[in-house]
């Protein structure tokens, strides 16, 4: 069994999708241009559902965490309530121009365990 973090896909109209820990992100084009082209980080919204009294259905959007590009420039941050990860810079970009389809997030490690995978 693989047990991924997180994973992040392309998704309708050009856009982004993150899925992390049982909740799903949504990053819209200009989002991503945002991102990439001016180094601004980026809010990450969900969307939920409630079913009111009457089976009428509220959705609402849920800001949750943000998404920027390192200061190294060679990768993007991706911090929620679920925790922070990282996706390299190169696969971020390919799956923005819809060159992948999708690519995994990987943790980031507390600042005690740099040495050990975590990004400086």
């Amino acid at each position: 069994m693989h047990n991924d973090p997180g994973t992040l896909s392309l998704a309708r109209c050009g856009g982004i999708s993150l899925s992390i820990a049982e909740e799903t992100y949504h990053l819209t084009r200009n989002d991503i241009h945002t991102l990439l082209f001016y180094g601004q980080s980026v809010s990450l919204s969900r969307t939920e559902k409630t079913t009111c009294p009457g089976n009428a259905v509220m959705v609402t959007s849920v800001i949750d965490g943000h998404i920027a590009v390192h200061a190294s420039g060679r990768a993007v941050i991706v911090t929620t309530r679920a925790g922070s990860y990282f996706v390299p810079f190169t696969s971020f970009q390919q799956v923005a121009r819809g060159e992948a389809v999708s690519c995994p997030l990987f943790p980031v490690m507390p600042e005690g365990m740099q040495g050990f995978g975590g990004i400086a």
